[in-house]
């Protein structure tokens, strides 16, 4: 036989293998041991999470001759038979390119037959959501009732596209995106299985790099062993994956935070003669931020979130311009605060008139090179899709009065913890931040309620209605006009602080 990819050769063939995933294994395991066996399951996660593989077990586990502790044993004709794609009973379907109502209409017709070797038939469908809305229909009918001796495990890495009527017919599974730790040891094991020596900085590397998914995590080693002779070292796999060099990332960042720009610049030109991608600096310099911003608890925290706020809208100004190293460098120098460095100029700091005049020329020069880089973009893509509508926002405020509106009558946002994710995803900390204590319900409108003056000032932003009413479209194509609504505050006494903090010009984002 050929050669075989480390991701296949070392596909978990048993629950306890299967790694980060014990939620989930743990039940079925128990549902194996009991026979009590669901006729639909629906396995969801990201990518290279392991439901593929408890799919292929559990299918093995349910039909094995002599099951050991709810495990397969892999030993027995059956699950030999199933491992070697020998026995037609268990079968493995890919929705993504078998997504149309006649490959739904198969199904239906060959479980009215009995099986052949097996006790169970198992249909394991790959890739789900991908399925049209006529195939979807012809399923409901064969998942709400099917033969007693018929197993249906759906997998999907987008849950939210499925039926609500398919969903009520299963029993759900959420696969946890893998740790760091978790893919370490993983890796580490395969290496030793395979007899590679290496530096633990590399596996590390390699861990971070995986972004929570197994699959990537081999798929990433796979090509660091064959193009490493002797030992794998953290060296080796950083210019095999073409990666940034930490240290890049954490002159640029400290240059950012001491207001440096010119050995920040100094940086970037060293990613730019190495022939780095761009963008990959960005997002690795936008997590660096996010990082810092984890682990700080220090006076910064405010810098970073606004940092990382203006790094991410960076990628989009990337994405739609030819002219990438302007656009970045002017970021860069616009980050490193100049606006501030004048103010302690001014007030008896260390900079003369005669610099802060540079300063600020060089400051004009940014705008200029942005308001350029704006009206010479590539055609083609825009940061907001043509076809989204605009809303009507109303802004409106209930304290001390009876609300308009009841909110049991209303219908709660079901996936409210997704788009808080989503958003934080798109760099918004301050829009996070406002969000946490509020409530959003969906209907004939998106209303956004909350008891916090402080983030009703920031949700009623332009900026702020916008970063969500993007993000409700592009995850669930809501286009609904939005009500934001403040209730329940006590209006005298946060006057009278809101009134203090604009005296001493102190930015403020929270309440508490």
């Amino acid at each position: 036989m050929g050669y075989i990819a480390l991701y296949r050769k070392y596909r978990p063939n048993t629950f306890s293998s299967i790694i980060g995933q014990e939620n989930v294994t743990k039940i079925l395991k128990n549902q194996i041991k009991n026979e009590k066996i669901s006729h639909a399951y629906l396995f969801s996660g990201t990518r290279g999470t392991g439901k593929t593989s408890a799919a292929k077990v559990f299918a093995r586990a349910i039909n094995c001759l002599n099951p050991k502790d709810g495990e397969p044993c892999n030993e027995c004709d059956v699950c030999k038979g199933i491992l070697n794609g020998n026995i037609t009973d268990v079968i493995e379907m890919d929705a993504a390119s078998n997504n149309s109502v006649e490959n739904i209409r198969q199904i239906r017709q060959e479980v009215v037959y009995a099986t052949v070797d097996v006790k169970y038939r198992v249909y394991i469908i790959d890739e789900v959501h991908m399925l049209t809305t006529s195939a979807f229909n012809a399923l409901l009918k064969t998942l709400e009732e099917p033969p007693a001796n018929v197993v249906f495990i759906l997998a999907t890495t987008e849950q939210h596209k499925i039926p609500v009527t398919i969903l009520s017919r299963c029993l759900k599974f959420e696969f946890n995106r893998l740790s760091e730790v978790d893919l370490y040891k993983r890796i580490k094991f395969v290496l030793e299985s395979e007899n590679v020596e290496y530096e633990d900085e590399a596996c590390k590397y390699i861990a971070t790099l995986a972004d929570g998914a197994a699959r990537d995590a081999l798929s990433i080693l796979d090509r660091c062993i064959s193009e490493t002779d002797g030992i794998l070292k953290y060296e080796d796999v950083q210019n095999i994956v073409g990666a940034i060099d930490k240290k890049i990332i954490n002159q640029v960042a400290d240059s950012m935070l001491d207001y440096d720009y010119l050995k920040a610049l100094e940086a970037i030109d060293q990613v730019i003669k190495k022939g780095k991608d761009l963008r990959q600096f960005t997002f690795e310099l936008t997590n660096e931020f996010l990082n810092r911003l984890v682990d700080s608890q220090d006076k910064n925290t405010d810098r970073y979130a606004k940092i990382i706020d203006r790094l991410s809208s960076l990628d989009n100004d990337l994405k739609s311009t030819t002219r990438k190293e302007i656009v970045l460098k002017a970021c860069i120098v616009q980050l490193c605060n100049l606006k501030e460095a004048t103010s302690t100029a001014s007030s008896g700091a260390a900079l003369d008139e005669a610099y802060v005049k540079k300063i600020q020329a060089l400051e004009n020069r940014i705008n200029e090179l942005q308001e350029f880089v704006k009206n010479n973009k590539v055609s083609g893509e825009s940061a907001k899709p043509a076809d989204v509508p605009n809303i009507n926002v109303t802004r409106t405020t209930s304290t001390g009065s009876k609300p308009d509106v009841d909110v049991e009558k209303l219908t709660e946002f079901p996936n409210t913890e997704e788009l808080k994710k989503a958003i934080v995803e798109k760099g918004k900390i301050k829009v996070f931040s406002a969000l946490a204590g509020a409530k959003i319900y969906i209907d004939d409108v998106v209303r956004i309620i909350t008891k916090n003056a402080f983030a009703y000032n920031i949700l009623k932003t332009d900026e702020s209605v916008d970063a969500i009413a993007m993000t409700l479209y592009e995850k669930y194509k809501v286009n609904k006009n939005m009500v934001l609504e403040l209730r329940g505050a006590n209006d005298e006494s946060i006057s009278k602080i809101e009134k203090v903090l604009k005296d001493n010009n102190i930015e403020y984002t929270n309440l508490d």
